[in-house]
């Protein structure tokens, strides 16, 4: 590389520990920042000049008091662009400002098969940021959180069972439809992280993130790590797949069709089911729930007791109800083994059913803001 060619990768170099560093720590000061860097005063104002005037960087204020100088505060532009995060497992999706604020959220319709995916996700995520009066333009990333196993670096679902997709290049179809950078990232990946970002398991570095919901399975965090295991399968869970809502809700329309009819949504059966089986424990619904319930139950114990968390989160149906998930969590912690330790604290998720679009989102954020290192 020429010394031009040099130059101008240490000035991208340094602008992205810049942008990161506000990302992470604004508002800040142009003295801090340089502390912080260890890029000299001069190079840490020429590079925060040149961001304010691409409008991503703005002084947000001053700090101090007195007679001393007060230092001018540098803030993320939080309209200088937009993060999406789309979550085909739960049909959601959620938007987010540069500053990690939700712009908006909603539910989506389902998509099966990669055609319909391929034909209908670009009219939605076209219709969605209409709705919010967002033009494509300004969209800078785009996170695809997918129910099933996924090749990160190929940018391929490898196989998605729920959304009936297979070696599918889901990111290509995404960037080809909106402009923006696209990637994909397993849903329960997305939702831990969403938890471990601005939710239930804020500094924390090792979880398990567990979801009966449209999904099943665990996202594990080990020292800050995600662990998918050697060949990306690890937190399957099949012995939960006949709790999961759409198959269970299926399964209570077929055998007690008036009181859960099977034109009613998936969740709202379930809900019913929950409060129903709480209510009338020797009813046909409070057997149900009784034997979902111990398995469960068994379940996350092991889960617990092999991993030994700081802490562990439930999400999907097993947490909406809060008279359900403090039985749930009385019963896997009472039934924990070891002298040496204390009951694994357990927690509902903070972001319930947005937390794989918010998670998705937010991992697009820290894409952008990363620090860049030499190639």
């Amino acid at each position: 590389m020429n010394k031009i060619g040099n130059q101008q990768m240490m000035r991208d170099i340094n602008k992205s520990l810049l942008l990161h560093q506000i990302y992470a720590y604004g508002p800040i000061s142009r003295a801090e920042l340089a502390r912080k860097t260890k890029l000299s005063p001069s190079t840490v104002s020429i590079l925060i000049d040149e961001t304010i005037r691409e409008g991503v960087v703005y002084e947000s204020g001053t700090s101090g008091s007195g007679v001393g100088r007060r230092m001018t505060l540098l803030s993320i532009k939080a309209d200088s662009g937009y993060a999406l995060g789309v979550d085909l497992g739960g049909s959601r999706c959620a938007l987010l400002n540069m500053r990690g604020d939700i712009v908006s959220s909603e539910t989506i319709p389902m998509l099966r098969g990669e055609s319909e995916i391929t034909e209908r996700l670009p009219e939605i995520v076209a219709a969605f940021l209409e709705s919010c009066r967002i033009d494509t333009a300004r969209l800078r990333t785009v996170g695809v959180s997918v129910p099933g196993r996924i090749d990160a670096t190929q940018r391929v679902v490898v196989r998605a069972s729920p959304i009936e997709a297979e070696n599918f290049a889901l990111a290509d179809v995404v960037e080809k439809a909106t402009g923006a950078r696209a990637f994909l990232v397993n849903d329960l990946d997305a939702a831990g992280f969403a938890e471990r970002f601005n939710g239930a398991a804020q500094g924390l570095d090792t979880i398990v993130y567990i979801l009966i919901g449209y999904g099943v399975g665990a996202g594990i965090v080990i020292d800050n790590r995600v662990y998918r295991g050697s060949e990306g399968g690890a937190g399957s869970l099949p012995r939960l797949y006949p709790y999961g809502t759409r198959r269970l809700a299926g399964q209570l329309a077929q055998e007690m069709p008036r009181t859960f009819p099977a034109q009613d949504a998936p969740e709202e059966i379930l809900q019913r089911f929950v409060a129903l089986g709480l209510e009338q424990a020797d009813g046909p619904a409070g057997r149900q729930l009784t034997q979902a319930t111990e398995a469960i139950v068994e379940e996350c114990v092991s889960i617990v007791q092999l991993l030994n968390p700081q802490q562990a989160i439930l999400s999907g149906w097993i947490a909406e109800n809060e008279s359900y998930f403090e039985l749930l969590k009385t019963k896997i912690q009472s039934r924990e083994t070891g002298k040496l330790r204390r009951p694994t604290p357990i927690t509902a998720a903070h972001w319930k059913l947005q937390g794989a679009a918010v998670g998705a989102a937010t991992l697009g954020l820290h894409h952008i803001f990363r620090m860049r290192e030499v190639d």
